[in-house]
């Protein structure tokens, strides 16, 4: 009886691959995660504007086109969280007025097909304003990404709003 149940496992045991653990060698991986994972993201500037989600023509929020590149300088991918704030002031004041902020986490397939144009390869994020309308005046729109790793991304984005119409997002009419 023992010997049939061992010739039953053997086999079992012969197949299974050496991939089935975990590598014994974590080098390749964290170079693979360095190189693979975004090292810069860049606010799309002539794309990213006010908009009007509502369709009545008041800038009630932003929609925010994001590029996120890899240590090579390729468009990636990416998994973590985004904080946006939208401020009045201009870069080269310190100091500003905080008009919105808004987090957004990437953490799943569901999150990046949301957010992710497949075709471009940029992120477009819909921000909508708690206290719509934005007035005219200038602001700068910053970008933080925290990535898992710890690490945070930045750029910001300074911009003059003259109080005219804004037109719904793609795909809102």
């Amino acid at each position: 009886m023992w010997f049939v149940l061992l010739l039953t496992l053997c086999p079992w045991v012969a197949c299974r691959s050496a991939g089935d653990g975990p590598p014994a060698d974590r080098g390749p991986m964290e170079q693979y995660a360095r190189l693979a994972m975004p090292s810069r993201i860049e606010i799309q500037r002539f794309l990213t504007k006010p908009v009007s989600f509502a369709g009545s023509g008041n800038a009630d929020g932003l929609e925010v086109i994001l590029a996120a590149y890899d240590s090579a300088g390729d468009l990636t991918k990416l998994l973590g969280t985004f904080h946006f704030e939208l401020q009045t002031r201009r870069l080269s004041d310190r100091i500003g007025t905080r008009i919105a902020f808004w987090p957004v986490e990437i953490g799943s397939q569901e999150t990046l097909r949301q957010y992710r144009d497949r075709l471009t390869r940029f992120y477009c994020f819909p921000l909508q304003l708690d206290s719509p309308p934005l007035r005219p005046g200038r602001y700068v729109l910053s970008a933080w990404l925290h990535l898992p790793d710890g690490q945070r991304l930045f750029d910001e984005y300074e911009f003059s709003y003259d109080g005219g119409a804004a037109a719904p997002p793609p795909g809102r009419s």
